[in-house]
């Protein structure tokens, strides 16, 4: 499944089949820079998301390279633990209602225009109503989101090495061209270490949900 998700998102413009995926990581990676602004200090304007993905984040303040590199983080880590419990009702359903609050919560304070609050309003009821539908829906529908949602940014790989990036504010520096100007290092390193970082963690997430609980053993 994970391969299969993989060559859609490596094809150009096939991505686009998986749309709804792309838009929901779009939504997790932009909360995801909002709260990494506001745990390190910094103050959150508004969110804006275009219906090409493109996006924005107005903050001010806080650790520049942490909200840098959370944005880009987020739908993998996020990704990984949606696959990690598919096969564990009572956490899956944990995970589904505690995602689809704080997505509602973040699209109520920060996303702006229809558009967006419409992506954000949906992926929180979207996971919401995972957390109730039955096993049979539920765990390969979370699967594949996790994955879609996980390998999201194979669809705008160019993104990671390009020096600026459209979103709605017109064109801005790329999370990772930030995130060198404020750690150092070359801007392509910071691009492979994130594409490392968010292969592992979504291949983490197969590994813990191939470990299935062992039954115990009988007294």
């Amino acid at each position: 499944m994970a391969a299969a998700i993989a060559a859609i998102y490596a094809v150009p413009y096939a991505g686009y089949a998986l749309y709804p995926l792309l838009l929901t990581a779009t939504v997790l990676h932009e909360l995801a820079h909002a709260l990494a602004a506001l745990v390190t200090g910094g103050e959150v304007g508004a969110i804006a998301l275009a219906p090409d993905g493109g996006a924005a984040t107005v903050h001010d303040g806080g650790a520049v390279a942490v909200i840098a590199a959370a944005g880009p983080l987020a739908p993998a880590a996020i990704g990984a633990a949606l696959v990690a419990v598919a096969d564990r009702p009572r956490a899956r359903r944990g995970v589904l209602l505690g995602l689809a609050a704080a997505i509602a919560v973040g699209a109520a304070l920060w996303l702006r225009g229809g558009f967006a609050l419409a992506c954000g309003l949906g992926s929180a009821g979207g996971f919401a109503a995972l957390a109730v539908v039955g096993e049979r829906v539920a765990r390969p529908a979370i699967i594949v989101i996790g994955l879609g949602v996980g390998l999201a940014w194979l669809a705008r790989r160019e993104e990671l090495f390009a020096l600026t990036a459209a979103t709605p504010h017109g064109r801005v520096p790329t999370d990772v061209q930030t995130l060198a100007a404020a750690a150092g290092g070359p801007p392509a390193t910071w691009a492979w270490a994130l594409i490392a970082a968010s292969l592992a963690l979504v291949a983490g997430g197969l590994v813990l949900g191939a470990a299935r609980p062992r039954p115990r053993a009988g007294a």
